[in-house]
């Protein structure tokens, strides 16, 4: 819209000097000298940002393998009716909009091809300072998991509370399966993951180095990132945790 309105700005003073020239030539040949000149100025800005301008980043690899192998682990182990799978997701302070949509994203597309299942996002409502620190309260994170008609599986890019374990085995009804990332590394999944309360965690691999931009494919940008642990691998993976 800028280019058009100083290239219209350069039409205009270029007409006004031709019409000038009647009464005054060199007022009307400066001002055409103006208008030609900022009609030039104009193109070449708008053909030197279409050219040179850096096309905006695609979405963010690192964070899209996590979603991909959480979808496939949901597709593994599918629930046995038809429902909504509930996305869990911290503050904006620890994972901002662009994230969440990659995340959200990515899991959506892996799932659109299986329509009997529909995705529903949520944000924790959760303190800045304990969201950071990957302290999800259980009543917080109980609350967004179980309170959800329809809703046959979690998937929780938030962690889990320590103490996730007793609010999955001893809640009102059944709880749906749940899938977890844990961006903090913690182990406060390990008793759930390893009584099959949780199907499967991932979780940043120790001592990985994340270059500026990601890129590969899928498998090998997983295996370079993170781990993943299912119940009869969740006390090798906690120990890697634990030795980190």
């Amino acid at each position: 819209m800028s280019h058009q309105l100083f290239l219209t700005a350069g039409v205009v003073v270029a007409v006004i000097g031709l019409l000038l020239r009647r009464r005054s030539e060199a007022w009307g040949k400066g001002l055409v000298i103006a208008g030609c000149l900022g009609c030039m100025a104009t193109l070449l800005w708008q053909i030197r940002e279409s050219l040179f301008t850096p096309e905006a980043g695609g979405p963010d690899r690192g964070q899209a393998v996590v979603a991909y192998f959480l979808a496939n682990e949901f597709l593994r182990h599918p629930p046995s009716s038809p429902g909504t799978v509930r996305l869990l997701f911290p503050p904006g302070s620890v994972i901002d909009e662009e994230a969440r949509g990659t995340y959200a994203g990515t899991f959506n597309r892996v799932l659109r091809p299986f329509g009997e299942f529909k995705t529903e996002v949520l944000i924790l409502l959760v303190p800045d300072k304990a969201a950071k620190a990957g302290n999800i309260p259980l009543q917080t994170f109980q609350a967004a998991a179980t309170n959800a008609p329809g809703c046959v599986a979690c998937v929780s890019f938030a962690g889990v509370p320590a103490d996730i374990a007793r609010m999955l085995s001893n809640g009102p009804r059944p709880a749906p399966s749940m899938f977890v990332f844990d961006p903090w590394g913690t182990t406060n999944w390990v008793a759930a993951l390893r009584s099959g309360l949780i199907q499967t965690v991932i979780v940043p691999k120790p001592g990985a180095v994340r270059d500026a931009e990601v890129s590969g494919e899928p498998n090998a940008v997983f295996e370079r990132l993170y781990l993943m642990a299912n119940p009869a691998t969740a006390d090798r993976i906690a120990a890697q945790l634990n030795h980190k």
